[in-house]
């Protein structure tokens, strides 16, 4: 807001009635990126509370952004969440068909159901895993 005189105010805050419906504030691709960005170096830091924190600021049920849904993800595994990573690592399945992204969401497949408790399906996708890594893994040239 600019007043007559060229003053900058920030806008006022939203009402109380307004942060109850539980609607996602649109955010431009810049400041999507700057979350993200900030939310993993959190990760890295092992500070994966705050990376969760940011992330579902931002992040919404129907979310497309397959870059988001990834760090997501994975914080939400480092928290010990892993019934809430399965369902994203779902709705990933659905929208990420990069061949290269199946072995690297295949192991966080077997993290978040070891984190749920899920222990002989953490191992069997597991195997998985290594199964396609093996398939995978370029070749030594001598």
């Amino acid at each position: 807001m600019i007043d007559s005189g060229g003053a900058q105010f920030a806008s006022p805050p939203p009402s109380a009635d307004d942060s109850k419906t539980g609607d996602v504030l649109p955010i431009s691709g810049q400041e999507r990126d700057l979350v993200c960005a900030i939310s993993f170096v959190h990760l890295a830091c092992g500070q994966s509370a705050r990376a969760l924190a940011l992330l579902q600021l931002i992040a919404h049920d129907d979310s497309q952004d397959v870059d988001l849904l990834r760090i997501l993800t994975y914080a939400l595994i480092s928290e010990g969440f892993g019934d809430e990573a399965l369902a994203v690592l779902d709705r990933l399945d659905t929208l990420d068909d990069e061949p290269s992204s199946r072995l690297p969401l295949t192991l966080l497949r077997s993290h978040a159901l070891r984190r749920a408790g899920r222990m002989d399906e953490a191992r069997a996708v597991f195997q998985d895993y290594v199964s396609l890594r093996g398939r995978t893994a370029p070749t030594q040239q001598q």
